[in-house]
């Protein structure tokens, strides 16, 4: 079987990451491997090409830099005329569309179609929804990250049984091994110390998690929290402006982009998640990987991956003072936050992993082909 990968960038982000391990894992089951990128990388971030050229997973970069560039979908139209795939698998909704275009030219090409978010009001395409909502139906088959994502989709009419869920999977034992010790790197031995991964957009929290902080000094004055993640658009300075604005200086750092993830992690003594929309929340399951005890949006898919009182705490969104207190009783509670932390690795273990993602992956490419064969010979 041959599967040709079609996502928008290979720059360093959820979507594209999972992408990177479910190629490996799918390579491991003998499945032929192409991934095309519309363009390579984005701003503030790093591109993925070396991590697939390493796994022998060959790359093509179609170039197309500009949202505005439709000459692409010539050269994607030539791409699949020149490797001949089983299967068209599109990521994001820029390659959605590219997929769309390809399968008028291709009717026989099994489409299979990766939806990673709920593309709703944070959304600066929201007004293409209309059009994605045709778009979609179009596809084979819609691998949905979450069941919110499945059940936001159905309900703007995708029909259930296209709309198949295969949560991301990662590999958990790489997430016990750090490469550095950061905590001591950072001079962070003798601080309680929180961390958040994600983009600096408003929709992560981490103004919220800011907000929480004089608070949660209050009660624990070695209290430290550190925000990693890149900086596409800006919103930096508008949560520099709020750290000053708090006298939060020495508490709070923005440490840019990580892209040691692992060691970044484990230098944590409670990860802290505060997002308001979420396709699938991968930040949160590695965290739980790293056996490190969870503090998190009580909002669906967040509600999927982490068990209120078991692997951490689930708090109402939006509220800095429930985000205040659900930290300040992990810190201060060594003995239960080793606990959760070692339930949500296991979690891990069980739901989350990249085998199980691959083998679910594969099955449903087997289908979708079994299903097309059936079609050919009823015709």
């Amino acid at each position: 079987m041959k599967v040709l990968h079609l996502i928008n960038t290979l720059s360093t982000g959820g979507a594209e990451m999972h992408l990177l391990t479910l190629c490996r894992y799918l390579k491991r089951q003998n499945v032929e491997i192409v991934v095309v990128c519309l363009r390579e990388h984005v701003k503030d971030s790093r591109s993925l090409r070396l991590d697939f050229e390493e796994e022998a997973i060959r790359v093509i970069n179609l170039q197309a830099d500009s949202r505005y560039d439709s000459l692409f979908l010539g050269r994607i139209a030539r791409v699949l005329r020149e490797e001949r795939p089983d299967i068209l698998h599109t990521h994001l909704p820029r390659a959605d569309f590219a997929g769309a275009f390809a399968r008028v030219f291709h009717p026989g090409l099994v489409w299979v179609c990766s939806v990673h978010a709920i593309y709703s009001e944070n959304w600066s395409g929201r007004w293409s929804l209309p059009l994605f909502n045709l778009l979609w139906r179009r596809a084979d088959v819609m691998v949905c990250i979450s069941h919110a994502v499945r059940e936001w989709l159905v309900g703007r009419g995708v029909p259930p049984d296209k709309a198949r869920v295969i949560h991301y999977g990662i590999e958990p034992a790489k997430f016990s091994e750090p490469r550095v010790n950061l905590r001591a790197q950072w001079g962070l031995n003798d601080n309680a110390v929180v961390g958040s991964i994600g983009r600096l957009e408003p929709q992560k929290g981490h103004d919220l998690l800011i907000q929480a902080m004089p608070e949660l000094c209050m009660r624990v004055p070695s209290a430290r929290l550190l925000i990693a993640g890149h900086d596409p658009r800006g919103y930096g300075a508008t949560l520099r402006r709020l750290i000053d604005r708090l006298g939060l200086e020495e508490k709070v750092r923005l440490v840019g982009f990580q892209e040691d993830v692992v060691s970044f992690l484990n230098a944590l003594d409670v990860f802290a998640f505060a997002s308001s929309s979420e396709g699938f929340g991968q930040v949160l399951v590695e965290a739980m990987a790293a056996a490190k005890p969870v503090v998190a949006s009580k909002i669906s898919p967040l509600t999927e991956i982490a068990v209120d009182g078991n692997t951490g705490l689930l708090v109402e969104p939006g509220d800095p003072t429930a985000f205040a207190n659900a930290i300040m009783s992990l810190l201060k509670n060594p003995i239960e936050r080793e606990r959760m932390g070692l339930r949500g690795r296991e979690r891990v273990k069980k739901f989350f992993t990249a085998e199980r993602m691959a083998r679910q992956t594969l099955a449903l490419y087997e289908e979708m082909e079994r299903y097309h064969h059936e079609q050919k010979a009823v015709v």
